[in-house]
């Protein structure tokens, strides 16, 4: 991953204000030290969605900090050690990178790192889920905000159309190539933003969230997204088309957080996961909900990692509430 302007040491505690300025980046001074001995708080590692960076999602994490040691990657997909591919896979190995840099690796493999809860939004969430089908020892368990996990026809037309070249019209790839990311100034670059039916029913605390950390200031007063819109379109393009049978080989407990209104896990969608085996409950608004409604989100996040988590992992404040 590249480094940027928001690094921190892999190893460091990100309070509020740091969750504004900085997240996890594999490169750096690679210390685990503190995460590893710091046994109260379980690790919280959080992967973003397409186009978004960990920081954008101040609203929703930093407040989890009482709780956990929040670890939300900066930016995946701009490493070129690990370009984007067919089904994602080097952004699932990316992130187990990120991982045993931040915190060592797993006693299996001769080091003392800790295992996490692994939670990710969209591109997130399937990034998490097929990292814990790869490496089940990292996880606790899994939470996935509203991840594109396609299983049985929907699996099979994502390969249709890589195959016969109209993934771009049934993926937000198209929407995506040419875009605009650049503005004169903070003010225009909101404003903008505020018309635009992704970013509308954002809070103006995630907005400005999202404009303070998936930016480059230039020295003229303008910005320009920090996530290359290249790697995003080849994102949507290579998006995971084989994972219909995984539900039945992951070891790692699970829950899928859906938007009630998402465009994306759709009513029927959403019962092709649940007869797979896996648990999908709601939380108000549509993709984008962890930004539309944070509050309701860190609420159902919580829940369902005090249900799933071992209780010998959670803190205090979730422990009690798991025995009342």
């Amino acid at each position: 991953m590249n480094a940027t302007s928001r690094q921190p040491r892999p190893g460091q505690d990100l309070s509020e204000r740091a969750l504004s300025e900085q997240a996890l980046s594999k490169q750096g001074d690679a210390n685990p030290a503190s995460l590893n001995t710091d046994t109260e708080r379980p690790v919280l590692a959080f992967a973003h969605a397409n186009g978004f960076t960990g920081a954008c999602y101040k609203s929703l994490l930093a407040p989890l900090a009482e709780h956990f040691n929040l670890l939300p990657v900066d930016r995946l997909a701009h490493d070129p050690a690990y370009p984007v591919g067919n089904n994602l896979i080097s952004l699932r190995d990316e992130w187990l990178a990120c991982l045993d840099a931040a915190l060592g690796p797993l006693p299996a493999a001769g080091g003392t790192g800790r295992k996490v809860i692994g939670v990710g939004h969209s591109l997130g969430g399937i990034v998490n889920y097929m990292a814990a089908l790869k490496q089940p020892e990292r996880f606790h368990c899994l939470v996935l905000l509203d991840p594109p996990l396609m299983l049985g026809r929907d699996a099979l037309g994502m390969k249709v159309a890589k195959r016969f070249g109209f993934i771009d019209r049934v993926t937000p790839a198209g929407r995506t190539r040419g875009r605009r990311a650049r503005w004169d100034s903070r003010q225009a670059m909101q404003d903008y933003l505020r018309r635009r039916s992704l970013f509308a029913n954002f809070t103006p605390e995630a907005l400005d969230d999202y404009v303070d950390n998936a930016t480059h200031r230039h020295a003229d007063g303008s910005l320009s997204l920090s996530f290359d819109t290249r790697h995003e379109v080849e994102i949507f393009r290579h998006l995971s088309d084989h994972l219909s049978g995984s539900p039945a080989k992951l070891a790692v407990p699970v829950r899928i957080l859906a938007g009630a209104q998402s465009d994306l896990l759709t009513p029927a969608r959403q019962a092709r996961l649940r007869r797979a085996g896996l648990t999908v409950e709601h939380v108000r608004g549509g993709h984008m909900y962890p930004f539309e409604y944070p509050q309701e989100t860190r609420a159902a996040l919580l829940a369902a990692i005090a249900d799933l988590a071992p209780p010998d992992v959670l803190p205090p404040g979730l422990l009690a509430g798991r025995q009342a």
